[in-house]
């Protein structure tokens, strides 16, 4: 396994030179957009976070995404009890495909996205409302288009930690 660092960001415009790319339909205020991957040693682009690298895959499924985004000058550091409160309860999640937590330095939470089958949100419209990290920031509810997230179950333990500043969940 490579391990040059997963970037996403999510933008208006798909850009060039991007690993994997998928259009975005933002449930709450009806916005379309992008989100975008790239496999890079460096930020490739100044809103871009680093993912764990299990939840991208460019020929992954369309998903349903909780998407949080915490304003930039107010980042818990990931350390911060409320963070690491959320990441304990992702375990009674139900339907789980793919998850990160977001980091745009070595210690703070920059966000997170959880995602699961569209199919499962148009069952249960309250799947949104289960998102521990909703209280963390901004959150959004999208349709992520194919091409981008991956659509394997989640696996979510056993620890909680990151290491040298990776999002979790990470394989290094």
């Amino acid at each position: 396994m490579s391990k040059v660092p997963l970037w996403l960001a999510h933008l208006p415009d798909r850009p060039k030179g991007a690993l994997a790319a998928a259009t975005v339909r933002c449930l709450d205020d009806v916005s379309e957009s992008w989100l975008v991957a790239w496999a890079a040693d460096s930020r490739p682009h100044p809103s871009a976070c680093r993912v764990a690298s299990a939840v991208i895959d460019p020929q992954g499924p369309a998903a349903a995404v909780s998407w949080v985004w915490p304003v930039a000058t107010a980042r818990p550091l990931f350390d911060d009890p409320s963070v690491v409160h959320a990441i304990r309860q992702l375990a009674w999640v139900p339907h789980l495909k793919a998850v990160t937590t977001l980091t745009a330095d070595p210690v703070h939470f920059a966000g997170s996205l959880l995602a699961t089958d569209p199919a499962t949100v148009a069952r249960w419209p309250g799947w949104w409302s289960v998102d521990p990290f909703a209280r963390l920031g901004c959150h959004r509810r999208m349709i992520v288009g194919a091409g981008l997230l991956s659509d394997r179950v989640a696996v979510l333990g056993p620890g909680t930690q990151r290491r040298a500043g990776a999002p979790w969940p990470s394989p290094w």
